[in-house]
């Protein structure tokens, strides 16, 4: 049975609908040329494809720019993680210059530049528009960016009971975006704060409610 490979291809909207065109080509009878021509076009779509609607990526080791895109991630830890880390590199190996080393406490936001290697260890990383997001307003500890993993406004920081130490940070940008520190504290009791869209947040030893 001869290959055969069928793509739709979208047309133009007409009439507030979208017409799909099915176009067959025989492999079989293809030059290498031609096929060379089909891979790359197939190659260029599943790019695009990914590049808009995202994907998640598993624990192990990438080059930024090939592998996974440049941008915004939320790198989340694994269950049962241990030592959830994520490590940027200006190499392949690891006596290459260190650009980032990152502890994962449940959850962080971090930008990745291209062309660096990236070695994610127990923690899955989601592209920030698909990253999981707080809804009720109520956030353990982990990273957070306000206006989009959290929504901005009033809250309370509330002590974890047990904890040896409770404190908070607020940056101006995500980790790796050359972020300013804000505000940072170590609190003992419960304490109020105010988001704004575009921070990141930091909790340690301590969780999120809003305010009443």
């Amino acid at each position: 049975m001869k290959a055969r490979i069928i793509l739709l291809v979208c047309a133009a909207l007409l009439c507030g609908a979208m017409v799909a065109r099915a176009a067959e080509w025989d492999l079989d009878a293809m030059s290498l040329e031609e096929l060379y021509r089909v891979r790359e076009a197939v190659d260029e779509r599943i790019d695009a494809l990914e590049a808009s609607e995202g994907r998640v990526y598993v624990a192990g080791s990438y080059l930024i720019g090939r592998d996974i895109p440049a941008g915004d991630y939320v790198l989340v830890e694994e269950e049962n993680a241990v030592f959830a880390s994520v490590i940027v590199r200006e190499g392949v190996t690891e006596d290459s210059g260190l650009v980032a080393h990152h502890l994962i406490n449940r959850q962080a936001a971090v930008r990745f530049a291209e062309g660096k290697w990236l070695t994610l260890t127990e923690a899955r990383a989601y592209p920030l528009s698909l990253a999981p997001k707080v809804e009720d307003g109520r956030a353990d500890e982990g990273g957070y960016v306000v206006g989009t993993t959290l929504p901005a406004g009033a809250y309370t920081v509330q002590l974890v009971d047990r904890a040896p130490l409770s404190s908070y940070s607020i940056y101006d940008g995500v980790l790796g975006s050359g972020e300013q520190l804000l505000k940072f504290e170590v609190i003992r009791e419960a304490t109020d704060i105010n988001l704004n869209p575009g921070e990141y947040l930091e909790l340690s030893g301590c969780r999120l409610a809003p305010k009443d």
